[in-house]
């Protein structure tokens, strides 16, 4: 069975991973594991540390039987990993999700879709309503992902307390999860905020303030950045190679209810417009597409466009 994350995966979806794998343990015990995800953010890499989970980053063996996805809604969202000899097959490929149901693609068997905090917070849960033992580490690993996810509880459900003290009981280490998550930005980071903090384009409409840049990397950073600075609503456009282009977005909470709007629906909508895939919850979301035949060759004019595109959108809800 093969396992997948999202491609520059979190520790949300590292923790979803490795917490799915142990559960199917349970029920095929003489099943082989094999984890995937293209590329996986420092942070991440952090917490793997932690344990003894190993990831593969892009050769996908064709024995596999059945895949899973966690923490994505289709195999877009994988980056450079391709299951073209999977889909063409037929196999089953299952997902489990924490972000706004779409519509099912084709290729997807079946899906598990919870609107929740985090998707580690839906493998948790499934932990306690199996009854399943849970090992402390892995417990930790939930608990980490948690955190990153709902930004150390600032987004939660009434639920959410309930499987954290869960994780707890089970052996989780709270303070270890923390210490984690406890990161100082690299030089190259906090030159990228610099840099594109410098080139915002900022745009008042009533009490919301739009914060538009864009970036090389470090997108997601830097649109959380523009929030922390005062941005209602901050989208970052990455810009990482000649035909790969990244969106992050980032707002209060305060934005997206009182434009009755949902970062991740918005998402969705701006990614089929550029043929590519978008997705989120309702106060942070991403788009991924290739470069599109008619496109601005200037970031600066593709911000504007993204600044009138969004505007428009919003304004229609």
């Amino acid at each position: 069975m093969g396992i997948f994350a999202h491609q520059n995966a979190d520790p949300d979806a590292i923790a979803s991973v490795v917490g799915l794998k142990h559960i199917l343990k349970q029920y095929f015990p003489n099943a082989k594991f094999t984890l995937f995800a293209h590329s996986i953010s420092t942070i991440s890499k952090k917490l793997l540390l932690t344990g003894n989970e190993v990831f593969q980053s892009d050769s996908v063996p064709n024995d596999l039987d059945v895949i899973f996805i966690c923490d994505a809604n289709n195999i877009q969202q994988l980056g450079n990993i391709s299951l073209n000899d999977f889909t063409s097959q037929k196999k089953p490929i299952i997902v489990i999700d924490h972000h706004e149901e779409i519509e099912k693609p084709d290729e997807i068997a079946h899906s598990i879709i919870n609107v929740e905090t985090s998707t580690a917070e839906m493998i948790g849960k499934m932990y306690k309503e199996l009854e399943i033992v849970l090992e402390p580490k892995i417990a930790t690993f939930l608990l980490t992902g948690i955190l990153f996810d709902t930004r150390r509880f600032i987004y939660r459900t009434a639920s959410t307390f309930d499987t954290v003290q869960f994780l707890i009981h089970s052996g989780g280490n709270y303070d270890e999860a923390l210490t984690i998550l406890q990161k100082e930005p690299s030089d190259s980071e906090k030159i990228a905020r610099l840099k594109g903090a410098t080139r915002t384009i900022i745009h008042k409409e009533g009490t919301d303030i739009y914060a538009f840049t864009h970036i090389s990397s470090y997108e997601s950073s830097l649109a959380r950045a523009l929030i922390g600075l005062g941005a209602s609503f901050a989208v970052v456009l990455a810009v990482p190679s000649d035909n790969e282009y990244r969106i992050s977005m980032r707002s209060t909470k305060t934005f997206a209810e009182g434009n009755k709007i949902s970062l991740g629906a918005l998402a969705k909508v701006i990614s089929a417009k550029f043929e590519g895939t978008g997705g989120g919850h309702q106060t942070a979301a991403g788009i991924n597409f290739k470069k599109p035949k008619e496109f601005p060759k200037d970031k600066n004019e593709i911000v504007q466009m993204l600044l009138k595109m969004m505007l428009k959108e919003i304004k229609q809800k």
